[in-house]
């Protein structure tokens, strides 16, 4: 831990009292881990309480001081968190992976060392052991590379919270030129080892989503956009299996019973049902768009999965198939 400022010291003391607990000068000592020495955090009492700050010191069967807070106090000093609690947050921590070697994992961090400083005693005796950061583990393959798109991140970010319309340069995929034309950014989405951004085209009327890495520029206007028109998530994702949307299908797929417990007991889209025959084959039927990425995901389970409908996806399927067997002769 770095050295901190009295100031720094005292809030930190004042949130470890607001426990509750009676703390001793040489738990405290500990909590600030070595980073500053016994007299001083002694003089740092002794400062809260002739600020008028109403704390309450006994002696212990060891002769030593334990110090606590007037419960009346408490109440004005933020509650402490639960071990979950404190917990959650480095799972969210391990979570935010897309995040790395940008600027955002900064403030990431910061957030946890912030954490960190308002853990009461019981929960940093329990996980002090560095189990917390060992706790969960967020393993993905394919993730994307944003540490160049660092300042992109940050003004898609500010631009969402202050409604900001932006200007962008934009290279699509299947275009050979860039384009540039306005946005009304108003959500990040992380998919699938990639992270997006939902904006509004004033001018078609729609919503769409840009790959973050495929922004060229962008520049944040003065204007701000006008609030009349509501971004419905359930909607925009409805006719959607993955990132593509196409019209909505009824689509009925059949898996062996092989893989059975790949399928059952995870959701896959929110229309989905799931039905189990006697021979252990699983039905699952759902209300998507046939997309590239239905199509992709039926193909990745092989021999194991049968589309039962709508014909347009068994031709399509048929077709993938017999184009994929023709690299092979």
């Amino acid at each position: 831990m770095g050295e901190l400022s009295q100031i720094q010291r005292l809030l930190r003391i004042l949130q470890i009292l607001s426990s509750g607990r009676k703390v001793t000068t040489t738990e405290l000592l500990r909590r600030f881990e070595g980073g500053v020495s016994l007299r001083t955090l002694q003089r740092d009492l002794l400062s809260l309480s002739e600020a008028g700050i109403p704390l309450i010191s006994e002696k212990t069967m060891a002769n030593e001081n334990a110090w606590s807070l007037m419960s009346q106090f408490r109440s004005f000093i933020p509650l402490p968190l639960e071990t979950n609690e404190y917990l959650a947050a480095h799972i969210l921590k391990a979570n935010l992976k897309v995040f790395q070697k940008t600027p955002f994992e900064k403030e990431i961090q910061s957030l946890i060392n912030k954490i960190d400083q308002i853990v009461p005693e019981e929960v940093f005796l329990e996980t002090e052991t560095g189990k917390a950061d060992d706790l969960f583990e967020n393993y993905s393959a394919g993730n994307f590379d944003y540490s160049p798109h660092g300042e992109t991140i940050n003004k898609l970010i500010s631009a969402i919270l202050h409604g900001n319309i932006c200007e962008v340069t934009y290279q699509n995929p299947y275009a050979s030129e860039e384009k540039t034309y306005p946005i009304e950014p108003v959500r990040l989405v992380y998919y699938s080892g990639g992270l997006y951004v939902i904006v509004y085209f004033r001018k078609y009327e729609k919503f769409r989503l840009l790959a973050i890495q495929r922004i060229k520029k962008l520049i944040i206007t003065d204007e701000n956009y006008p609030q009349d028109h509501i971004f419905d998530p359930e909607l925009f994702w409805k006719n959607k299996f993955g990132l593509f949307s196409a019209d909505q299908v009824e689509v009925t797929l059949e898996f062996s019973k092989e893989i059975r417990h790949h399928i059952e007991g995870r959701t896959w889209h929110d229309s989905q049902e799931m039905k189990v025959k006697k021979d252990g084959t699983l039905v699952l039927s759902m209300k998507v768009g046939l997309s590239p990425e239905l199509v992709s995901w039926i193909m990745g389970w092989h021999e194991y999965v049968t589309v039962k409908s709508p014909d347009e996806l068994i031709d399509t399927i048929k077709s993938a198939h017999y184009k994929s067997l023709e690299k092979y002769k």
